[in-house]
């Protein structure tokens, strides 16, 4: 049994099993005396606060969730996309095509902060990109020593082909669940992630936990 003392906002019971330390923790509320123990397999509610903060709200609870499962929806979207576009590109690598459409010309040592990755791991990811003639390394006249990164044409087409599709399907999503009618954020995230035909975070998680069952 360990002893853990979490600072944050709140999070639903199963994301707090999911993070638990050991096979049982006692978590410790800040500016709360209550201290659950709180097993990996189990849903406990506990309400986590920020220092000097208000408690959560249960509908602050429904809102988190359903970012959360709005969060894969987009990934979701975004892979389909990549691959309908017969993209050689996993996902980690195309977030970094995405940051320098935004952001290049980017040192790698920038790249890596902007990934929060290690830098000799961004480095990989951009040979292979370089490979792929999505990046190109290029050099500054005043200074030839630091190579800047930035997309080719190629990888700027990309980009933008599947921000395309990500905006279409989300305008499908949207007719699809019908929010002409008035809604609450949290009903209208909900029924985007229904809509998809992805499960609610709470179906989501239930189905995580008898992932590793056998059949």
């Amino acid at each position: 049994m360990t002893d853990r003392t979490v600072r944050g906002s709140a999070v639903s019971r199963s994301h707090l099993a999911a993070r638990s330390a050991g096979p049982v923790s006692v978590v410790t509320c800040i500016r709360s005396t209550r201290r659950l123990c709180v097993h990996p397999c189990n849903h406990f509610w506990v309400e986590l606060y920020v220092e000097g903060g208000p408690p959560s709200t249960a509908e602050h609870d429904r809102l988190v969730d359903g970012l959360s499962a709005l969060s894969r929806t987009l990934v979701g979207i975004t892979a389909r996309a990549l691959g309908s576009l017969n993209a050689e590109v996993t996902l980690s690598q195309y977030r970094t095509l995405v940051i320098l459409a935004s952001s290049a010309p980017l040192r790698t040592v920038d790249l890596a902060s902007s990934l929060g990755v290690h830098p000799s791991t961004a480095t990989r990811t951009c040979n292979r990109l370089v490979h792929r003639a999505l990046v190109a390394r290029r050099h500054r006249h005043d200074d030839r020593r630091v190579a800047w990164l930035t997309l080719t044409e190629a990888g700027k087409t990309l980009v933008g082909d599947v921000m395309r599709h990500r905006t279409a399907e989300i305008r499908r999503l949207l007719k699809a669940a019908d929010v002409e009618r008035p809604q609450t954020p949290t009903d209208l995230i909900n029924a985007l992630v229904v809509a998809a035909e992805e499960p609610t975070e709470e179906s989501w998680w239930r189905r995580w936990e008898q992932s590793s069952a056998s059949p």
